[in-house]
């Protein structure tokens, strides 16, 4: 029947061709996870609801009733509760005893029950994905909810993201041992409900995903997360958003928060200088803290008490410090600069910093974004008043420079710049800022140096990553070949040899395996030397190799690859192994899985090498270019124009 629509044909061809065509989507991956990151958006949403609500208890417990004193909110969460916060503490000398007895119960349920719960949770997300193939005890979750409300409840300086992300974090294990998933399998829940606890709890579903791709190494990115994440970081930012509302973290003046001259990047690139030699002082004294808590020799349990009583005595003074300050910094977005005037703002980014090395470095337990974020943000604040009050960018509003100095501040902090941009702009909205955030977050990555990271256990790449070193091994054994390693045949015999003058020839050559070949110097058998110990000895001298060797053996050619001869010679618990030429298929050789190792090892140090003299020739390029630069600019000086 003929048709009067328009190219009829030409669309029926297409639909014949599209039906032909055999498509690889692998739908099974999808519905796989699909449901895992469903699973754990659930879980990593009602966690965060559970946390953020325990958080809230021990606070009005310890703080408010103990102390009368009552920390501000951020903006996002002003309207959910009934909210009046207090700027001075009624009772001021109870803030030491009530930090250190936070410390103390904390130091206590930790030791008893989970010692890895203690500290910032999102580094021991990371140690369990490259170092326990994703392996993370069941009690973790809930004794690190516990640890870390209490924590922070009772003034202890840390934010609620780290804690949030190692709950969704621990699930993401347990699905991965209930679902029966492989090892890989198990590390990309891991990080993905590491993502979905933290997109949850601040709402960023976005940068919470990306996040949890970015986190694990200071110069990569793990892909494969990236899609479980986003499923399950959605999924959580949903379930906590229907309790709390979807308003943003902190409120910002929309018209205010802008970019519209050029001239203001030279700020927003001196904001990102600043920061990343800030982030650079903050990761030091962590470390040099936690490294000394790690080393006096006192019972576990109070250390945490020790550093509470601490962070109690900085309180006394600053207020501002206790707990998550995340209400502090919304005052710092408003500008009101009654409450957090430039004497009181620039001590307050010193002590946090001070209080929150001595919280998490004593073993309290708490995340380090939050309190990133909140010194990032507080520093801009300086930064942008200074600015102002010397009559310099006054075109930029102090609140842009707050929101572009919190980001480029985690970003070097973290060795997580495009997750650090995205959670930036999820969390006050400021979009319009996108541009200086960029630039100001790629000084601050840049200039703070690849080894400055608050978070101890990322590695540099995904090749320095146990859970990827056997890809990389595959990868470097599949470009080298059995004839690059094979040694000279020594222990070729007839199958007529007796047990005894084979025994004599091994231990003669120190060797493990004797060759049977025929007058043509084709393979027959193999006979290990365990296999000769067999016999008694009046036996030894009548018993032929015919008689005993493994026919039909394994063997390698001088064309494969040393990783289809490690697979051969470790999957058979081989030591040694024949080698055949390709063409006539005589024995020409032997190849042992030591020399495959010292072979694969020595390769190894040939890649460090050249990527060590790369890396020299950089800088020496460099250095060259700025020696140039120099001399041109003294030339310049010189010659008259």
């Amino acid at each position: 029947m003929k048709t009067d629509i328009p190219y009829y044909s030409q669309a029926k061809s297409i639909i014949k061709s599209l039906r032909a065509t055999n498509y690889s989507l692998d739908f099974s991956y999808f519905r796989k996870w699909i449901l895992i990151g469903f699973l754990l958006g659930i879980v990593a949403g009602l966690g965060s609801i559970a946390l953020f609500l325990s958080v809230e208890f021990f606070t009005g417990l310890f703080l408010k009733l103990g102390a009368g004193y009552t920390p501000p909110l951020p903006g996002g969460f002003q309207g959910h509760v009934a909210y009046t916060y207090t700027l001075f503490i009624e009772r001021p000398w109870a803030i030491p005893l009530i930090c250190g007895l936070g410390g103390l119960l904390v130091g206590l349920i930790t030791t008893k029950f989970s010692p890895e719960s203690e500290g910032h949770g999102t580094d021991a997300v990371i140690d369990a994905y490259h170092h326990k193939s994703g392996n993370i005890r069941a009690r973790v979750p809930l004794v690190k909810a516990v640890a870390s409300s209490i924590t922070i409840g009772s003034g202890g300086s840390g934010g609620t993201e780290g804690p949030a992300g190692q709950i969704a974090a621990g699930f993401g294990s347990l699905i991965g041992k209930l679902f029966k998933l492989n090892e890989d399998e198990r590390r990309i829940a891991v990080a993905a409900g590491l993502g979905a606890g933290i997109g949850s709890i601040f709402k960023i579903p976005l940068g919470g995903a990306v996040f949890s791709a970015e986190v694990f190494y200071r110069r990569d990115f793990e892909v494969r997360a990236l899609i479980p994440g986003l499923v399950a970081s959605v999924t959580g930012y949903t379930v906590f958003g229907f309790v709390f509302g979807w308003d943003r973290l902190f409120t910002i003046p929309f018209d205010l928060v802008k970019y519209t001259n050029p001239i203001s990047l030279i700020l927003y690139a001196i904001v990102g200088l600043i920061s990343a030699i800030v982030s650079v002082g903050y990761v030091k004294v962590f470390y040099v803290i936690s490294d000394y808590f790690s080393k006096i020799q006192i019972p576990k349990y109070v250390k945490p008490a020790i550093g509470g009583v601490l962070v109690g005595v900085i309180g006394i003074v600053f207020p501002q410090v206790l707990g998550t300050s995340y209400g502090w910094l919304q005052i710092a977005i408003n500008k009101d600069y009654a409450l957090l005037p430039l004497y009181i703002l620039g001590p307050v980014i010193l002590f946090k910093i001070l209080a929150t090395s001595l919280t998490i470095g004593s073993g309290g337990s708490a995340g380090v974004f939050g309190p990133s974020m909140v010194i990032g943000g507080l520093l801009g604040a300086f930064v942008g008043t200074v600015f102002h009050m010397l009559g310099l960018f006054t075109w930029v509003d102090v609140t842009s420079v707050i929101i572009v100095s919190m980001v480029s501040f985690f970003g070097a902090t973290a060795k997580t710049p495009i997750s650090s941009i995205i959670m930036g702009s999820e969390l006050t909205g400021g979009y319009a800022l996108l541009a200086p955030m960029m630039l100001s977050t790629f000084v601050a990555y840049i200039m703070s140096g690849q080894h400055n990271s608050i978070f101890r256990n990322q590695v540099l790449n995904r090749s320095d990553s146990p859970a990827h070193r056997t890809e990389y091994q595959r990868v470097i054994l599949s470009d080298l070949y059995v004839k690059n390693i094979m040694k000279s045949p020594i222990n070729k015999l007839s199958k007529d040899v007796s047990i005894v003058e084979a025994l004599q020839i091994m231990n003669r050559n120190n060797s493990k395996m004797i060759m049977v070949v025929n007058e043509n110097d084709r393979l027959e058998g193999v006979v290990y030397r365990y296999k000769l110990f067999e016999f008694p000895e009046e036996y030894r001298k009548s018993v032929k190799l015919e008689s005993i060797m493994i026919k039909d053996p394994f063997f390698a050619y001088t064309s494969d690859s040393l990783h289809q001869a490690l697979v051969r010679l470790s999957s058979n618990d081989l030591q040694e192994m024949p080698v055949l030429s390709n063409e006539d298929h005589k024995v020409i050789g032997m190849v042992t899985i030591s020399d495959l190792v010292r072979l694969y090892d020595a390769e190894v140090e040939k890649i460090k090498k050249q990527r060590n003299q790369s890396d020299l020739s950089i800088d020496v390029s460099s250095n060259e270019f700025d020696n140039k630069e120099s001399s041109t600019d003294e030339s310049t000086k010189k010659s008259p124009i």
